[in-house]
């Protein structure tokens, strides 16, 4: 099984721009000089941590998204360590109703186990049928890795 890689469309371009800006604005503290002339430690320190912390943030934003494999199903979220769910132990595979935004419900794909369910917020959508296409390539994909 190839690797199947699925990530936000909305929300990583807007990470990045954020945290782009995040780094501009620590290279504006070396930029002028006096800063580095006049050697502010706290000026040094503050501009190094927001260009250390932007560019983190635009790895991990670039990193988002959800992986499946041949070993199960991989979610990179922005604020904590990728979590695996071997496909062994996904009882089944469902649509449901998961958020309201804006007043429009989010339909995405939750993986049940066991007495647990594990929504997939980053394959969400407003769409039903969007996020129904998205259970059902799951579900084949659980099956050939049943097989195999």
């Amino acid at each position: 099984m190839h690797r199947i890689v699925i990530r936000p469309r909305i929300q990583i371009p807007v990470l990045v721009v954020i945290f782009a800006v995040w780094t501009l604005l620590g290279i504006t503290y070396f930029t002028s000089g006096g800063v580095l002339a006049e050697r502010d430690w706290f000026g040094i320190v503050l501009g190094g941590l927001l260009v250390t912390s932007g560019l983190a943030g635009i790895w991990r934003a670039l990193r988002l998204g959800v992986v499946i494999g041949g070993d199960g199903v991989r979610v990179r979220g922005f604020d904590s360590r990728d979590q695996v769910t071997p496909w062994s132990a996904i009882q089944s595979v469902d649509c449901e109703q998961i958020d309201i935004r804006a007043g429009l419900p989010l339909y995405a794909p939750v993986l049940h186990l066991g007495d647990d369910a594990m929504p997939l917020a980053a394959l969400g959508s407003y769409s039903r049928q969007d996020a129904e296409r998205k259970v059902a390539q799951l579900r084949s994909l659980k099956a050939s890795a049943a097989r195999s």
